[in-house]
């Protein structure tokens, strides 16, 4: 098996074990993001052109998710670098054994939901977490109209609206009130942020299509998959989120959902 291998390049420690790893291993095994590889003297190539069979992310779940946009194909274990990873489940004590099973072909894959985002029929890259619609200009709120199966459930106006997976219930989508979801499950949570008048959060199952659209002609949003901005939305503009024909896939470590609910949540 060849790993790309992609790291937060700001975490020192991310570096070092970076490092360590291409001590131990056959160099031949990993293939370093291109940023990353520049900055510990060695080649490397973009995530989105590497010929790999697996990603190995060190860093923290904004490294994972966003290795994740630019490879939606490979499946992903993750090295956490610090004490509130959820998504990275790997701890740095056990980096070398994971990478060693990973090596070996060892470790089970998992398949998750993961979510589809169009808008005015444009595909968006697919996201782990979550979708997020806000007001370009931070501060600012919008007027939305949302439906489901092309029925108008509710038009409001507030700080905008997180569209999550199971996977991503324990993100953005928690923070703001959601409820936890099991990863494995396949539904839409739907969390309106501060609205008027407050609309309660809701889990649809994942065979729903959401709608959703700005309505105030002075409204100009901004749509965030995983955190990361890809593009503005324009009054009248349509999106439609549903789940994704393509999961995610993760390699499953000694790592108990619910354990790290109890570690890193409660």
């Amino acid at each position: 098996m060849k790993i790309g291998v992609v790291a937060r390049l700001d975490l020192p420690p991310a570096l070092d074990l970076v490092r360590r790893l291409l001590r131990i291993f056959p160099r031949e095994a990993f293939v370093l993001e291109s940023e990353l590889a520049m900055k510990i003297g060695e080649r490397g190539e973009k995530v989105e052109g590497m010929e790999v069979d697996a990603l190995l992310t060190i860093g923290g779940d904004g490294t994972l998710l966003g290795a994740h946009l630019l490879a939606p194909h490979l499946p992903i274990l993750g090295i956490h670098m610090g004490k509130k990873g959820f998504l990275a489940e790997v701890p740095p004590s056990e980096a070398e054994d994971a990478v060693r099973e990973m090596l070996e072909g060892r470790l089970e894959v998992e398949r998750r939901m993961s979510l589809a985002t169009e808008v005015e029929g444009e595909r968006l890259p697919d996201a782990i977490n979550d979708a997020f619609l806000s007001w370009f200009i931070p501060g600012k709120s919008i007027s939305f109209r949302l439906s489901l199966e092309g029925r108008v459930l509710y038009e409001v106006r507030g700080d905008g609206l997180v569209v999550a997976t199971p996977t991503g219930s324990t993100g953005h989508s928690l923070s703001a009130g959601g409820p936890v979801v099991e990863p494995t499950m396949e539904a839409l949570l739907l969390i309106p942020l501060c609205t008027f008048p407050p609309i309660p959060r809701m889990v649809v199952p994942g065979s729903r299509k959401v709608e959703v659209e700005v309505v105030r002609a002075d409204n100009l949003a901004s749509i965030s998959l995983d955190g990361h901005f890809m593009r503005k939305v324009k009054p009248g503009e349509r999106l439609l989120f549903s789940k994704s024909e393509k999961p995610a896939l993760f390699l499953k470590w000694k790592d108990n959902f619910y354990e790290r609910l109890r570690e890193k949540i409660w």
